[in-house]
């Protein structure tokens, strides 16, 4: 019987959000304007790969010509948009102006919504911008050659683990704001990191020896470059297997202090009459 209450759980978690993906897939489709627009502002990396570019031309930088350099942030841009998230900024606004009360009244737990809204707004990203980035990919020729389906379905895996990782990230940060007015301050610290070590503004590959070992143990790696690195194949399969277990690690740690910091953080919102 035990058995069947968890399953009747799960399916009920299921159909709610399935419910959730489609009214936050309307709100999607209503501002798809503002969506696009959102959207195209998210591309630091062709920024950086014009810099880059520009540094390219005299000859290579490191191990990466003008050619890998297009490569790498053409696919760096495809991680970074489907690992966007934005909940730390409604995370901080709903405890602040008391908008998570009635939310904690509803009988699925507030992240579940926040998941939702971030996953129809992944498959807008998935129908519009993913498939001009791989169209673009394969007109410059800048898809890694040899990428079978086993290269693929791990940067699919590794890709997942890197929203997740953003998502469970921000989510403990932006409880802290059950405590502290400077939260956001926080995750823009966190961010800092995220674009210097998480191979935004150069591949980790270009930095020296000493970052890129203190990078291989920090989580901003796994966030966004793991997924590229994966795909373009610069990885042993020893590296490739340690890699992975780091991520899931850091998934763990970050789902270990998302639990503790929110169940904390509803006790003392209860307290203090919200």
């Amino acid at each position: 019987m035990a058995t069947a209450g968890l399953g009747d759980e799960a399916e009920e978690v299921i159909r709610s959000y399935i419910a959730l993906i489609k009214a936050y897939w309307q709100v999607v489709l209503e501002y798809r304007a503002g969506m696009v627009i959102w959207i195209l502002s998210n591309t630091l990396p062709l920024v950086m790969l014009a810099v880059w570019l520009a540094l390219a031309a005299e000859g290579p930088v490191g191990r990466f010509d003008a050619e890998e350099f297009i490569r790498y942030y053409l696919i760096l841009l495809l991680v970074r948009q489907m690992t966007t998230v934005w909940v730390v900024w409604d995370l901080d606004r709903e405890i602040r102006l008391g908008e998570l009360s009635p939310k904690l009244l509803r009988p699925i737990d507030p992240i579940h919504q926040h998941v939702a809204f971030n996953w129809a707004d992944k498959l807008f990203r998935l129908l519009t911008v993913v498939p001009l980035i791989a169209m673009v990919l394969a007109a410059t020729g800048a898809w890694p050659e040899q990428a079978g389906a086993g290269r693929l379905l791990l940067f699919a895996a590794s890709t997942l683990a890197a929203w997740t990782l953003r998502f469970l990230s921000q989510f403990s940060i932006g409880t802290l704001s059950f405590w502290i007015t400077q939260s956001l301050a926080l995750n823009e610290l966190f961010y800092a990191g995220l674009l210097m070590l998480g191979g935004v503004i150069a591949p980790l590959d270009l930095f020296p020896d000493l970052v890129r070992q203190w990078a291989i143990y920090l989580p901003f790696r796994y966030m966004l470059s793991l997924p590229v690195e994966i795909l373009l194949g610069r990885l042993s399969p020893s590296d490739l297997t340690l890699a992975l277990a780091l991520q899931a690690l850091w998934v763990l740690l970050w789902f270990t202090a998302y639990r503790l910091l929110w169940k904390a953080g509803l006790k003392r919102y209860g307290a203090v009459g919200a």
